[in-house]
């Protein structure tokens, strides 16, 4: 991802002020002082981003290591990135290492935070899914972690979030880096592990599981908080331009005997798209939007997976849980995987969904019975293709040529694809036509 902030050189503490010198590679440079209040105060190898979102990003660190009684301390700050995936945000990671009255003390922190410019997207609104994912850090998964409490869910079945500091706002969200406690994530273009896959399918259907144990224990915050959040999408001009340069791109990579059929399927294709979003008598959960390896932390040890933790919930919206579904074994899994593993997957799915609401007292079938998902799985099976033409391109993007959506005109966007790209949407492709889509 092209952020526009760039390694500074290191730079000399005075008694209460800091000459930074940082060199862009724009070529051209600046100076910039920073008031700073303790006199040990000193940053090494820091990138900065020369706008508000710095020197805010500046101030929320220096206010958890003050909430957490340093006395004395350094702030090592690099850059993070994820090669093309995350495109909304400017992600780095922050270490603050000193000493409290109680003595040594470390804080490893994640940051993410609003591009400048990202605001004038058409096909989204940034400072909207900035607001959602507040919304979920700050008051959802507080109230996940108390109900699963209350309901005594055993420590190792209960739905896993990361910490976050109340500094946080809808431009700067700043959380416990987990990467220190051996958490990762997988590479956008990887097809997981059978495991890997099993158990985030099962943390799929916990999450998707909060909206019914909500509409049953707290059903003031289910009507006014839970319902009302909408997809985040805007279809424009901006949108059906996007649409077809990814149809088009998709054309170059497909075998030619596919693209009558193809053709034939996106003439609707817009249309098809609004509308998985729009049907109420299909909105049943709080969706995550964007549920894919990227987004799932994954801790191993001993060569197996032992945990596995959700994040990134800017695309969050009440909608259908078979989105959510569909979108990760669309876009995550190839033809082979699919070919071995679908079914079993919708079983886990479902088997999990079922167990979870029991701690709450629930039974699965008042709520999302396996007929009501089969009945939404053949009626929305078509999303998974839809989706696969517009956005994968997007997962597959080489990583030396990554878009960059603060600058290039989605209307008109170009994207340079990896070579495993083709291999993927020719798969996808070919189920489809095997389950009689197109």
């Amino acid at each position: 991802m092209k952020t526009g902030c760039y390694l500074s050189q290191y730079f000399v503490v005075r008694r209460h002020t800091i000459s930074i010198v940082v060199t862009i590679v724009s070529s051209f440079s600046f100076i910039m002082q920073v008031e700073i209040r303790p006199e040990d105060y000193k940053i090494k190898n820091q990138y900065i981003c020369p706008n508000k979102i710095s020197n805010k990003v500046d101030q929320c660190i220096k206010n958890i290591a003050n909430n957490n009684g340093f006395v004395k301390y350094n702030i090592e700050r690099k850059a993070f990135s994820t090669n093309g995936g995350n495109y909304l945000g400017l992600l780095y990671e922050v270490d603050v290492n000193g000493y409290t009255k109680e003595g040594k003390k470390e804080l490893n922190i994640f940051v993410k935070s609003i591009l400048t410019g990202h605001s004038d997207l058409e096909i989204i609104s940034v400072h909207d899914v900035y607001k959602t994912e507040m919304f979920a850090y700050k008051v959802l998964l507080k109230l996940i972690d108390e109900l699963q409490e209350d309901a005594n869910v055993p420590i190792k079945e209960r739905y896993k979030m990361v910490k976050i500091y109340e500094e946080s706002d809808a431009e700067v969200i700043l959380m416990e880096n987990v990467a220190k406690k051996g958490f990762r994530t997988g590479h956008r273009m990887d097809v997981p592990s059978l495991q890997f896959t099993e158990m985030a399918i099962k943390e799929l259907a916990k999450l998707h599981s909060f909206a019914f144990v909500l509409k049953v224990k707290r059903p003031d915050f289910f009507e006014k908080q839970v319902k009302t959040r909408k997809p985040p999408y805007n279809a424009g001009e901006q949108w059906l331009g996007l649409t077809q340069n990814m149809i088009k791109l998709v054309m170059d990579n497909i075998d030619d005997g596919y693209h009558e059929k193809v053709a034939k399927f996106c003439e609707n294709i817009s249309e098809r798209f609004k509308s998985y979003y729009e049907v109420e008598s299909i909105r049943r959960c709080l969706c995550h939007g964007d549920y894919r390896p990227n987004n799932i932390l994954t801790k191993i040890v001993d060569g197996e997976i032992s945990e596995l933790i959700t994040v990134d919930y800017q695309m969050m919206h009440y909608g259908c849980p078979i989105i959510d579904f569909l979108y990760f074994i669309m876009v995550c899994t190839d033809r082979p995987f699919r070919k071995h593993y679908l079914l079993h997957l919708k079983n886990v799915y479902h088997t999990t969904m079922t167990r979870f609401l029991k701690y709450f007292d629930l039974d699965v079938n008042n709520f999302y019975s396996r007929d009501d998902f089969e009945e939404d799985y053949k009626s929305k099976l078509d999303y998974g293709l839809v989706f696969s033409l517009i956005f994968l391109p997007f997962m597959f993007a080489s990583e030396d040529d990554v878009p960059d959506l603060t600058k290039d005109d989605m209307a008109n966007l170009k994207i340079n694809v990896d070579k495993r790209y083709k291999s993927r949407i020719q798969g996808i492709i070919e189920d489809y036509i095997e389950w009689g889509i197109i």
